[in-house]
């Protein structure tokens, strides 16, 4: 069930230099998976852009991406386009990602859509671990199909699971399993994202409630726990909740990054 076709590796590990600029001081990889060099376009916050296979992942292929965010060291983590992953006829695609944030860091992790074809099947987990005042603004999109082709997830399998580990409490533990394609778990949309940011206060929830209330997304919750805010948005249209996703980073950042959102540049292109 879990024979392997292709592994591929990448540990990256973040500084800080005396100047105050973050630097990628480790950057271990295996396979194509790798990074961009570092970009600045707003002084010490580097965007570093992470290259996925282009040609998407199949049955038996696994991602492996471990960072680790040395004391007060800051980052921006993307990707320029959407990770595939293709149909299987047996094995899973395993996609293992774990964040290591030491005290006072900060890491902003948007990547892409994940496309999920038919028949995909799929282990997603995720974790992150936040030390003593550290920050994190984060997303995720699941595209189960292709909407815009009208191809559903048919006989597709995901299991993912999220958790972010705060320092002083568990945090959020979210696990997502869908079986045989059946999407009834989300309503029978065929796109789910979640949004999450640390720290937050009431405020800022009633803000994005608002915000959310006068925008298009077909079906949308928020909560805090703790002082992590969480979002869920249901659509069917990957460009409503991209758009959401960014408004909500643009609005949460200069408070708890505390410096106005600056988009990546691969996102234009």
């Amino acid at each position: 069930m879990y024979n392997s076709k292709w592994v591929g590796e990448l540990k990256l590990c973040f500084d800080i230099c005396k100047n105050g600029r973050t630097i990628l001081s480790t950057l271990n990889h295996r396979g194509p998976f790798i990074v961009q060099r570092s970009f600045y376009p707003e002084c010490n916050i580097p965007h570093v852009y992470l290259l996925y296979p282009p040609g998407g992942l199949v049955g038996g292929d696994r991602l492996i991406l471990n960072v680790d965010l040395a004391a007060f060291s800051q980052v921006l983590l993307t990707m320029p386009s959407a990770t595939k992953f293709y149909c299987s006829n047996g094995p899973y695609v395993i996609l293992n990602q774990q964040f290591v944030l030491d005290k006072n860091s900060s890491l902003e992790w948007l990547p892409q859509c994940s496309i999920l074809f038919p028949q995909a099947k799929v282990i997603i987990d995720t974790t992150f671990f936040l030390e003593q005042g550290s920050r994190l603004i984060g997303f995720d999109t699941l595209c189960f199909g292709f909407p815009l082709l009208q191809k559903s997830f048919e006989e597709g399998e995901l299991n993912s699971k999220l958790h972010i580990r705060l320092f002083n409490c568990i945090g959020l533990m979210d696990r997502l399993r869908i079986n045989k394609g059946v999407l009834d778990k989300i309503g029978g949309f065929q796109m789910s994202a979640i949004f999450f940011a640390t720290p937050s206060d009431q405020l800022m929830l009633d803000q994005i409630k608002l915000y959310l209330q006068t925008s298009s997304v077909k079906l949308y919750g928020a909560t805090l726990l703790g002082e992590l805010l969480i979002v869920r948005l249901l659509d069917n249209d990957n460009r409503i909740l991209n758009k959401i996703l960014c408004f909500m980073w643009s609005m949460v950042r200069p408070k708890i990054i505390g410096c106005n959102a600056v988009f990546p540049r691969i996102w234009f292109t």
